[in-house]
């Protein structure tokens, strides 16, 4: 084998993949990355036996050929090197010569035959949809899935596939984000919906590998297991969930007795200043809602205590509620417009939050009981 790429471009594209590399080594094939030339270009391939993914970049090819070598080292030292036109040898399929402008380096390699099959897309299943509007649903979902994995079923996304839309939920028993995508172009479905339940972490690593405003195919692999994300220069194959995710339906609710507007930007000043006291305190902020304004006060005996009033516009009658903070902090960071509807009903209820500007987001935070 032999071939030529330039170093910056290698550099970039071993980032990309060595986050795929296993971080508790079942197989010591698995903390490598395979390196094989395929129709002009050279492909990296990495995985844990739960994620994996194939990720061809630009070069040279002067002979075909793989080999394995070491993700963290490999990665390392290439992020070390000048940019520049780096050279590819491979002799005796057991080292690997690399030299740039400056340097000659030599890598031992494992053979690409003891590295796992990563399965491809079935294109029977193949679905098509906007990139920028996916990585927009799963930046808006994927921060309320679980990530302990004592309930494995809630660190996964529910996505719902039907002709016109696109749904996504995710949960970690504490609070609950929705987000619905209507879908430019119609899929052809052989059933009436598609339920995937696909790892969070899995969905968060599309969004990073995202570039550019094209479209992402979707399908699964032949035996249905797994699921493949195509991207323009990678694609990557997950597992997925097997279970019952949770009825969220249920605890959604249907109607409100408090309506509360507020300015997004008061609001998570608020909240910052309360995270103060609030830190100390299992992270617990009290909402008071009253005639025109909402308090929010934090108290933490071994610093003090801390009240901020602001400006809103109520529809209801007065109520007392807590709420995380964390959470309230992590549906803020991903509202887009000026404007924040919170709907309440009981201390012990769920409260709905809203951003005025997109309709198709709905977020559920789970009351904390208030101590005396």
């Amino acid at each position: 084998m032999k071939l030529s790429l330039l170093s910056e471009n290698l550099s970039q594209a071993l980032s990309d993949t060595s986050r795929f590399v296993a971080s508790k080594i079942q197989l010591p094939i698995l903390s490598h990355i395979l390196f094989s030339t395929d129709q002009g270009r050279l492909k990296l391939s990495a995985t844990n036996l739960e994620l994996g993914i194939n990720y061809w970049l630009g070069a040279k090819i002067e002979t075909e050929g793989s080999f394995c070598l070491p993700a963290k080292e490999i990665t390392e030292f290439v992020s070390y090197l000048p940019t520049g036109k780096l050279d590819f040898a491979l002799k005796d399929k057991t080292l690997l010569t690399l030299t740039s402008d400056k340097t000659e380096s030599h890598f031992a390699c494992l053979p690409a035959t003891d590295f796992p099959a990563i399965p491809s897309l079935d294109e029977k299943t193949a679905l098509e949809i906007d990139l920028s509007l996916l990585t927009q649903a799963i930046n808006e979902v994927v921060f309320a899935a679980a990530t302990d994995d004592s309930r494995p079923i809630l660190t996964a996304i529910l996505c719902t596939f039907t002709t016109n839309e696109l749904r996504l939920v995710a949960t970690d028993g504490f609070r609950l984000s929705l987000k619905t995508i209507k879908l430019t172009t119609p899929l052809t479905l052989d059933s009436e919906a598609v339920n995937l339940l696909i790892p969070a972490r899995s969905l968060s690593e599309v969004v990073k590998l995202a570039k550019g405003n094209g479209k992402i195919k979707i399908g699964l692999t032949k035996d249905s297991h797994q699921v493949v994300f195509v991207l323009e220069n990678s694609e990557i194959v997950s597992r997925l969930i097997d279970g019952e995710f949770p009825d969220f339906n249920r605890i959604i609710p249907q109607e409100s007795v408090v309506k509360i507007y507020l300015n997004k930007e008061e609001f998570a000043q608020a909240i910052r200043q309360s995270s103060v006291f609030a830190r100390e305190s299992a992270n617990v902020v009290k909402f008071t809602v009253k005639k025109d304004s909402l308090e929010l006060s934090a108290n933490a005996p071994q610093i003090g205590q801390n009240k901020v009033s602001l400006e809103a516009k109520i529809e209801g009658e007065p109520l007392e509620i807590a709420f995380n903070y964390r959470f309230v902090s992590d549906f803020l960071a991903i509202c887009q417009g000026e404007e924040i509807v919170i709907e309440l009903n009981e201390a012990l209820s769920p409260g709905l939050f809203r951003d005025q500007t997109d309709p198709d987001l709905t977020h559920i935070i789970m009351p904390v009981r208030i101590q005396d």
